[in-house]
């Protein structure tokens, strides 16, 4: 008997034509390799050790010197915990953003210089799918390999220091404060590879927005309040339950997020206009 096999039409929105196609592409490219369990064993380790030797032996060394940070914190355990939850979100969200600079400043300058992204455009996909696509499977497996399996490992860590459950709801708190830095350098970095067809310029612009931002911060404060400038050092004090005012907290988090809107819709709308 021969096997009646019907075409079926995609459900898929006109403007996003393709995306599904995409989607599954840009994930066989995460996920489909050892690029994922390489990245989840180096973030994990690195981030990981590093919080376990801050939390366990950082305390030891500091009491042996006979420290006054020890006893200002109340003894060797709160001492451990303060310094490895500062170390953590804020030294990791730093270390996280550069991972993610150099994990994704190829993402579409890649495929320009190779001629992928003319042959793709060429089948029935839209330009705002290609795009999208792309920064919804980078933003997943970031999330995952970069974000959650290193905070789980710290979760861990500091549940193990003070004897029982660290408090769960202020640390996933900080952990989404760290995630909105992350996507924040995400799409920022995304949008640049829709402007430039080297990565020089990405490099450069993207890093130089991390690290310059940093320097300049103490010089010009006003940029606190509408950069992720602070993310780091407020994702570690909500993680840490310590109350902050608005000033700290939301007007930060709100303006990253909205730089990340902007960044999209930016990406989106070059890489239409863009001739190929």
């Amino acid at each position: 008997m021969v096997a009646n096999h019907e075409l079926q039409r995609a459900e898929e929105w006109s403007g996003l034509r393709g995306f599904t196609n995409l989607l599954y592409k840009e994930n066989r490219a995460w996920w489909g390799t050892r690029r994922w369990w390489i990245n989840a064993l180096l973030w994990t380790g690195m981030l990981g050790g590093l919080a376990a030797m801050v939390v366990f032996m950082l305390p030891t060394i500091a009491q042996a010197t006979d420290d006054p940070a020890v006893a200002k914190a109340g003894g060797p355990i709160p001492f451990g915990l303060e310094m490895g939850r500062t170390v953590f979100f804020e030294l990791g969200a730093m270390a996280l953003a550069i991972g993610v600079i150099i994990l994704c400043q190829d993402l579409i300058v890649d495929e320009k210089q190779t001629g992928l992204t003319e042959w793709l455009l060429a089948k029935p996909v839209t330009r705002r799918a290609y795009v999208l696509a792309k920064l919804v499977a980078s933003a997943l497996a970031v999330m995952i390999l970069l974000v959650a399996l290193p905070s789980l490992a710290c979760y861990l860590l500091l549940s193990a220091r003070v004897g029982s459950f660290f408090p769960f709801l202020p640390f996933l708190g900080g952990v989404g404060i760290m995630i909105v830095h992350t996507l924040f350098y995400l799409t920022l970095t995304l949008m640049l590879g829709t402007l430039f067809n080297s990565r020089p310029p990405i490099l450069g612009i993207a890093l130089g927005v991390l690290l310059g931002g940093n320097l300049l911060a103490g010089f010009l404060k006003p940029l606190l309040s509408v950069t992720p400038l602070l993310l780091g050092k407020v994702a570690s004090l909500t993680a840490g339950s310590q109350p902050l005012p608005p000033e700290l907290l939301l007007y930060p988090v709100i303006a990253s997020v909205l730089w990340s809107v902007i960044f999209i819709v930016v990406a989106v709308v070059r890489f239409e206009k863009t001739e190929f």
